[in-house]
């Protein structure tokens, strides 16, 4: 059965102001939730979230040079501040003043950013698995390894083509999923149908591309708006997170002031997609926060989590 949302999503475009065509896709009416996607995310990565936002109409995007989106002329128009300038022309399209933004990994420095730029705009903030900026400072919790990142990233830009063939071969394979579990990297948990279509986008990413945009999330810093945000602020993590640990969500819910804090037990960096119901449980919880919205859908309740705020 093709659930309701799928069925009023449509996939739009729109030119940036530099040019560039952004892909994007927007489904349901009403008031306005952005979803802002993890790097090599698509909009399948907040399946979930969609079953309960029957009631809003929701906006989500490829960032540039990704999937539905084209490159930009200008190899150096990719930071995390251009990835807002495209989302404020894609909500210009729409005619949308105000709105919820959720953000899951990268998607999460995109949504202080936003913040930052547009403080009026934005009335409430759903922050899964992320951090404020500076990205590789807190991966697996060792600045040894978010010192060798950038290395790694280099040798692949050097070896695209290489990198390429290989992901065509193991995205969303059973036998990266195992090892994935295996390390930690993903829970048993995990929806492996919504896992593997999302992999699957890795088998025409462009390697050049995407390690350029990794290595901005390690340039961008929004920490110094956190402080300042008075709009209702729910952060979601997983106890088991590598890449955004615990610590990082802990130091966010410290600084924003009435923030709420979840800790979903056995959750890595991807709870959207193994603990669904306690993500889309709490992102009907922000809502209630915020004057003036109505409530998403139903809530459920799973005890795999841990509340502070």
């Amino acid at each position: 059965m093709v659930p309701d949302w799928a069925r009023t999503l449509v996939q739009r475009d729109v030119r940036a102001r530099d040019g560039t065509r952004i892909g994007y896709q927007v489904a349901g009416e009403g008031p306005c939730i952005v979803l802002a996607n993890g790097l090599g995310g698509t909009y399948l990565a907040f399946r979930y979230l969609y079953d309960v936002l029957g009631n809003y109409k929701t906006i989500c995007w490829d960032y540039r040079g990704l999937y539905t989106s084209d490159p930009c002329a200008d190899p150096r128009a990719n930071t995390i501040a251009h990835q807002v300038d495209d989302l404020v022309d894609i909500l210009a399209q729409e005619g949308v003043t105000d709105f919820v933004m959720a953000g899951w990994s990268m998607g999460v420095q995109v949504a202080f950013e936003t913040i930052k730029r547009h403080p009026d705009r934005v009335k409430g903030l759903f922050a899964i698995n992320g951090t404020y900026g500076r990205a590789f400072r807190t991966v697996m919790g060792s600045r040894l390894i978010g010192q060798t990142i950038p290395m790694l990233l280099r040798l692949v830009r050097a070896q695209a083509s290489l990198v390429g063939r290989a992901s065509k071969r193991v995205a969303g394979s059973d036998a990266l999923i195992s090892a994935m579990k295996r390390v930690g990297l993903v829970s048993t948990t995990i929806d492996l149908e919504i896992f593997r279509a999302v992999a699957a986008g890795f088998q025409n990413i462009d390697w050049v591309i995407y390690s350029d945009l990794l290595s901005r999330l390690d340039e961008h810093d929004a920490e110094d708006v956190l402080a300042s945000i008075g709009i209702p602020v729910t952060i979601v993590t997983g106890d088991r997170d590598l890449m955004t640990p615990p610590s990082t969500a802990e130091h966010i819910h410290r600084a924003i002031p009435n923030s709420r804090l979840v800790v979903i037990k056995g959750g890595t960096h991807y709870t959207p997609v193994e603990y669904p119901a306690v993500v889309a449980d709490e992102m009907g919880r922000l809502l209630e926060r915020v004057p003036g919205w109505e409530r998403a859908g139903p809530r459920s309740s799973e005890p795999e989590r841990e509340g502070n705020g």
